[in-house]
């Protein structure tokens, strides 16, 4: 059954087996200044295998009371509640990697956001044990992510599935935002001039540029504003002033070599804070530059969509605002 709540979209699914059927609810979460459910009509909720393509699909009409929402298979899972209206995609949300099976009972929370918000749930409630910053995303296993695909490109050829895909983890605390970014890539190349497989030798690194808007308030780069260049050879501040003591980031390989990780964090004293709470938003902006050999251009995909040449700073007033929820 399916329900509006106080706290979000309240959703019951079924799950059938030989023995006892097991039951996961879902718990949508939103920043307090998203509007996520406006002039929704229908939920679509999106089986996804752990690849991330689609393996069941169920939609219902939104409507008052509780609603017949369906039947879902067993098996490993992702779980992506959509909302749309009049056929367009209005908020989305995503699980994190679950295991459905008959007799079981959960309870699952999922960051539910218009497509330019994102929803950072507390550090001690997703990251399991602790923040250890190694390149190693071991420890965001239990956290929902927001997935950057083609449907974010801004730049160059449109990569396939398989090409170019990224997972943004977000946690925090009181004193830091903490990122995980996992990017599948089949052509990694993460020093210019080094080997990449049999797809050839990179000209460029494949890298990362995140924005940060530390007051959310849309004006010029100012105090507790940074633009940030990332690749494997190192970090460059681009614009705004932060020292070393208030960035952690590592850039490294994935394990299987099927892309890369960036993993970092940064103090609140950066974006020009003495603390995060529920009530406070932070602008964000993530663009990814893939850079395959024998390219003419680089595949690039921007979160927010804004129009910014993919290599140059995006402005505040258009990036895209992080919120932080309270489970």
């Amino acid at each position: 059954m399916i329900g509006r709540a106080t706290a979000g979209l309240l959703a019951l699914l079924l799950i059938p087996g030989c023995g006892e059927e097991g039951r996961l609810g879902l718990r949508l979460l939103h920043a307090s200044f998203d509007r996520p459910y406006d002039g929704l009509d229908t939920f679509r909720l999106r089986v996804l295998d752990a690849d991330l393509e689609e393996r069941q699909r169920l939609d219902v009409a939104v409507g008052a009371g509780s609603l017949e929402l369906g039947v879902v298979s067993s098996g490993a899972a992702r779980l992506e509640v959509l909302g749309l209206a009049g056929g367009s995609i209005v908020s989305r949300g995503q699980s994190r990697p679950l295991r459905l099976e008959s007799g079981t009972a959960l309870e699952e929370t999922v960051p539910f956001s218009t497509p330019s918000v994102a929803v950072a749930q507390p550090a001690s409630v997703i990251i399991t044990p602790a923040l250890v910053v190694d390149g190693d995303l071991g420890e965001w296993q239990g956290s929902p992510s927001l997935v950057l695909d083609r449907t974010h490109r801004v730049a160059g050829p449109e990569p396939a599935a398989a090409d170019l895909r990224a997972e943004l983890y977000l946690a925090w605390d009181a004193g830091q935002l903490a990122f995980g970014l996992d990017v599948s890539d089949d052509c990694p190349a993460l020093r210019a001039g080094l080997p990449a497989g049999a797809c050839g030798t990179a000209t460029a690194p494949e890298r990362v540029y995140l924005g940060f808007d530390g007051d959310d308030e849309g004006t010029d780069y100012g105090a507790g504003d940074l633009w940030i260049a990332l690749s494997a050879t190192g970090l460059t501040v681009v614009r705004g002033t932060a020292s070393p003591s208030q960035l952690a980031v590592v850039f490294a390989p994935r394990r299987d070599l099927g892309g890369w990780i960036v993993e970092g964090s940064i103090k609140v004293s950066a974006l020009g804070r003495s603390s995060l709470t529920t009530k406070d938003r932070v602008g964000m902006e993530l663009v990814l530059v893939d850079a395959d050999p024998g390219e003419a251009q680089p595949s690039a995909l921007r979160w927010s969509g804004g129009s910014a040449p993919a290599d140059q700073p995006t402005a505040p007033s258009a990036m895209g605002t992080v919120g932080f929820g309270q489970p």
